[in-house]
């Protein structure tokens, strides 16, 4: 009886440890059309997999760390990710059957030495197609408001090579340099549309040699935060849709250090327009689909009764919206950072 009861007893202590131990979940698979999803989203750093099509979201559980930035190429999404003060470089390919994360490497700066000293923003990935090589920008300078070094990582051989330019004046690079055409990223025009659509005094297009307004509907007062800073409204190119029936371009409505002011699309005929009021022209994310709609990182709305609610400069936390081809605004997701397949520099 006696032994009887001690291997009742050990085998008791046993389940007992076996139901207190903490078992660690398996990540879940990413579903078999993982392929087919065209936008991924970073939300305090879990990478998100979104399908534009469907309005199905998945997350890529078997990343563990916290991921920083990325670039989705058309199979393969590389991003970063913070371990321990360092960036480390990381990739899935989507082709695989079943996609894990890769370790690529260490990009050899710290991690402190990747965020800007003005807003804490992480330097972004960014893939260079006709070289093959990703670019990671480093060493923030007060001079520029920007980074003045950048890792460049070759995909083909994993060697990783140093480049450095010097600030002419803010928001300048030196003439001089013979690599800032080839290196560096600059925002313009896209060349095909330049006989298409030709800006004159600021409001006016010329389509298929007829005049048509694209603001004369909209009030944009109401964006002006600060009177003492503002200016004649001036307005930018920004891109078009894929049918070119909408423009999206900035709204300048005051300098200070930067030009502020706020997004607009127009329908290139003038019947539709919409002021995207809760964007700010000196830095935004916007991207067109397919189907017409843009995507873009905007602001969470506040409730009527909010003191700030008519504040249109008024920080809010960040959210990604789309705006459908008839108008209609819908939030998709409740983070502040999104990248489109095949959103490449060059």
């Amino acid at each position: 009886m006696k032994n009887l009861s001690l291997i009742l007893t050990l085998a008791l202590a046993c389940f007992m440890l076996g139901c207190n131990q903490q078992k660690t979940p398996k990540a879940a698979p990413l579903p078999a059309d993982i392929a087919d999803y065209d936008m991924v989203m970073l939300d305090n750093g879990q990478l998100n997999f979104y399908n534009t099509n469907t309005g199905v979201m998945t997350p890529l559980e078997a990343e563990k760390d916290s991921v920083v930035n990325a670039c989705f190429e058309p199979d393969i999404v590389y991003y970063c990710v913070a371990k321990d003060n360092h960036i480390l470089l990381r990739c899935i390919d989507l082709k695989q059957s079943n996609p894990q994360p890769k370790e690529l490497g260490d990009w050899g700066v710290p991690y402190d030495d990747c965020v800007t000293e003005t807003y804490g923003e992480v330097s972004p990935l960014e893939y260079y197609r006709g070289r093959n090589t990703l670019g990671l920008y480093h060493n923030f300078s007060w001079d520029g408001y920007w980074f003045n070094q950048q890792k460049l990582y070759d995909l083909e051989t994993g060697e990783i090579a140093d480049w450095t330019w010097e600030w002419e004046e803010a928001g300048q690079v030196s003439d001089d340099d013979e690599q800032t055409e080839e290196n560096y990223h600059y925002i313009s025009t896209a060349d095909e549309l330049q006989e298409y659509l030709q800006q004159i005094e600021n409001r006016y297009y010329f389509i298929d040699g007829d005049t048509v307004c694209l603001t004369d509907q909209m009030d944009f007062t109401p964006y002006i935060s600060d009177p003492e800073y503002a200016s004649d409204i001036e307005f930018e190119y920004v891109s078009s849709s894929l049918d070119n029936l909408k423009v999206l371009y900035m709204v300048i409505l005051e300098w200070g250090d930067f030009p502020h002011g706020i997004l607009a699309v127009s329908s290139t005929d003038g019947k539709f327009q919409l002021p995207i009021e809760d964007t700010d022209c000196t830095g935004f994310n916007a991207q067109w689909l397919d189907d017409g709609s843009l995507v873009y990182v905007g602001e969470e709305p506040l409730s009527p009764d909010d003191p700030d609610a008519e504040n249109h400069y008024h920080y809010r936390p960040h959210c990604i919206k789309r705006i459908h081809p008839d108008g209609h605004t819908e939030i998709i997701a409740h983070c502040g950072e999104f990248l489109m397949k095949n959103s490449v520099v060059h």
